[in-house]
């Protein structure tokens, strides 16, 4: 993990969001997602304003994208920090208890 301290609080590198995005947008083109995302065409705004970044994630047939910056009118935004994020794709904390808590915000 990409990650330096300044004055005792951690900040995780714009990069190491960017490819933990993009690893989670590639698993719906697995064998097993491939079927449920088939017919999915979305988009998704994603904030992170810990460290200042928007990404969009574009979906179309089931194949997904990932791209800096924002686009007008997405179907979906959410709005979280970056520890938010890592800890749920690493299975540390679930995206529901996440919701329920503020820590993401759609």
């Amino acid at each position: 993990m990409k990650i330096s301290s300044i004055g005792g609080i951690l900040l995780t590198s714009e990069d190491e969001i960017l490819e933990a995005i993009q690893k989670m947008v590639k698993k719906a083109e697995e064998p097993k997602m491939e079927k449920r995302f088939s017919n999915y065409s979305k988009t998704l705004l994603m904030s992170f304003e810990d460290i200042g970044i928007d990404l969009t994630v574009l979906f179309v047939d089931g194949k997904g994208t990932v791209e800096k910056g924002r686009i007008s009118d997405p179907n979906m935004t959410v709005k979280t920090d970056s520890k938010t994020i890592l800890d749920i794709l690493s299975g540390n904390l679930s995206a529901m208890r996440a919701v329920m808590s503020g820590k993401i915000k759609a």
